[in-house]
């Protein structure tokens, strides 16, 4: 391992830890989403079921959204289980018609949410370089990270307006602050979706609707499975649902790491740097599997002279 490799890896595992300062005068998550309604997407695995789980534990009337009927209903037990109150809502984000059904749902048995939670997503780890011919990667990652939370974000922003309250969190990627390499379709899907809640956040100002977001680092969750981040630390599934009880508490506008902060301070006054090192990182890290179509071992292609063009959506 190169000393850059090492100083990276290192770099990574000590900075992705988020910083917890004692805030008393914050209010509680209890206080936040008691007796409340808090719509969570992408909740059958991962971020969303812990959140869900937690939220439910606060006193929280949780509405789950995600494809999986099946994932949705052992969630929706295991919360009754422990006493609290949950709904399933099957549907699919990524297209029109989906999102009118969930927000028609939701809408008519609830009303508008007083917190809504938008976390579905898909990643698509690929270099440009093995992205010819796939528009697709980008419209699809496209249609779930950005036009799902937007338009299920429309469809229910016009009630919290009307009734002046109401906050929207999003979960966004560390990778935005950095520009990560091989991420092009996923970092961009999430700086659209940075960029119109910034907008809305503006819009929205005296209307007593806010708007945050979450930057996350990696997380170990199914998602990064096929991706071969081999030495790079993850953050717990319970250490970023830490971070967006936070942003629930809190209510900023963006909460994140301190690797993401760091990263985005280089973009900003040492742009050729942080360029350098970026593309460095990109030369060291290699191709995932899936991105080649091909079987791995702890991450690492098995066949590095195959087809680059047979890549494979995470």
């Amino acid at each position: 391992m190169s000393v850059f490799e090492t100083v990276a890896h290192r770099a990574n595992n000590a900075l992705i830890r988020p910083r917890r300062v004692p805030l008393p005068w914050v209010p509680s998550l209890a206080d936040r989403v008691g007796g409340r309604t808090v719509l969570i997407t992408g909740a059958s695995s991962g971020i969303g079921r812990a959140l869900a789980v937690r939220v439910a534990a606060a006193g929280a009337t949780t509405l789950v959204v995600a494809r999986r009927a099946d994932e949705l209903d052992v969630l929706v037990r295991e919360i009754h289980a422990r006493g609290g109150v949950a709904h399933a809502i099957v549907g699919d984000l990524s297209t029109d018609d989906g999102i009118d059904a969930v927000a028609d749902r939701v809408l008519a048995a609830w009303g508008p949410p007083d917190v809504l939670v938008n976390n579905a997503g898909r990643s698509i780890r690929r270099s440009l370089a093995n992205s010819e011919r796939r528009l697709h990667d980008y419209d699809r990652t496209m249609r779930v990270n950005y036009l799902g939370a937007v338009g299920l974000t429309l469809r229910l922003l016009p009630g919290m307006r009307d009734r002046r309250s109401g906050y929207v969190l999003a979960s966004s990627s560390i990778g935005v602050q950095a520009r990560l390499p091989r991420f092009s379709a996923y970092v961009a899907s999430k700086a659209a979706l940075d960029a119109f809640m910034e907008v809305a956040a503006v819009e929205c100002l005296s209307d007593g609707v806010r708007f945050g977001t979450v930057h996350l680092p990696l997380v170990d969750t199914d998602m990064i499975g096929p991706t071969g981040w081999g030495g790079f630390a993850p953050l717990s599934v319970d250490q970023a649902v830490d971070l967006m009880v936070d942003a629930l508490r809190r209510q900023p506008d963006h909460i994140g790491v301190p690797l993401g902060s760091l990263a985005a301070t280089g973009n900003r006054w040492m742009p050729r740097t942080a360029r350098l090192l970026l593309h460095y990182f990109h030369r060291m890290v290699p191709e995932s599997s899936a991105s080649k179509g091909l079987p791995s071992v702890d991450g690492i292609p098995t066949d590095p002279v195959a087809d680059t063009r047979k890549g494979a959506e995470l």
